[in-house]
This record gives structure tokens, sequence and C-alpha cells, in this order.
């Protein structure tokens, strides 16, 4: 929990090696998130994120067309998953001593998520079916994207190994 007592210990008092590296990490984004929808799932190697909000008074028709897009999506060529989190982030009053090392961080109202093993596929299901117009036509607004490909895993037999 973002809240927790040990957690914002943790935040307040960055290592040596944290505190050297959290002024090059400026424009944060840290959310707490409930999943609303999760379609699919496994690990893959391409991600696809959405951050927007609704707006006013067109929350329930985003949420519905997200749904319906998402659920559709998760089984097409390419991809493996779809998912739709709302922010859920509690307050915690002053900001850590992370957070003034590195300026003030963001936070989203809702982020989509969509994975495959196939980069293109990705790309072209976010270009067709989730595309800025297509959101703000369907209630969205605020909208940022972010790509993100796996790039390294490893078992817990490889971390045991170290």
């Amino acid at each position: 929990m973002l809240t927790s007592q040990e957690y914002l210990d943790r935040l307040n008092a960055p290592t040596p090696w944290s505190r050297k590296m959290m002024p090059h990490h400026l424009g944060m984004v840290r959310s707490q998130c409930r999943i609303i929808a999760s379609f699919g799932g496994g690990v893959a190697a391409s991600l696809a994120t959405l951050r927007l909000s609704p707006q006013a008074g067109r929350a329930a028709e985003l949420q519905a067309h997200l749904l319906d897009t998402l659920g559709a999506l998760a089984s097409k060529p390419g991809l493996t998953g779809a998912h739709l989190l709302l922010t859920d982030t509690p307050k915690t009053g002053l900001p850590t001593t992370e957070q003034q090392i590195r300026g003030k961080d963001g936070a989203a109202d809702w982020i989509v998520l969509l994975s495959g093993y196939d980069a293109d596929a990705v790309e072209r299901a976010v270009i067709a079916q989730l595309a800025s117009s297509v959101l703000d036509a369907a209630g969205a607004q605020n909208q940022t994207e972010g790509r993100y490909r796996l790039a390294f895993t490893m078992t817990p037999q490889d971390v045991a190994a170290i």
C-alpha cells in the first residue's frame, strides 16, 4: 500500500544510490490502481500504455467503449492481453524525500495496457482502435501514450543462482 508506514519510511530515507539517481527520474507517474477489467494474460514482449481521463459526464460511456474494445483486442493475433485500470491512489500528504529530489510526480486517472508478442500488432491496434481521435469520440481526454519492450527476464532459479 502506498500509504503504509514502511513504504513511506523507505521513500523518506533514500539510499545514496537513490539520491544519486532520483534527479534523473523526472516526470514520474506513480499510481496505485484498481483493475476494472482484464482480458488475456501472460508475459508479453511488447506493451503499449495509454494514460487518459474521462471527459466530464462521460465516464460510463468511455468505460463501456473501452471494455468492448479491450475484450475484442485481447484475442487478436499478435496480442496477449488488454487491461483497464483506474487510479485509486490515496493522498499521502506532504511530498516524500524522493519526490522532493525528483520534483512533482504525476498521477494517471485511467490506464489502458495492451500487450502482445508482436510489436507491430500492438502498434496497429493502438493506431486503429485506441487512437486519440477514437478515444476522444468515446469520451476521453488528456491522453499520453507509452511503448515498452521486454528486454530480459529471469526465472526463480536464475535469481537463486546469483
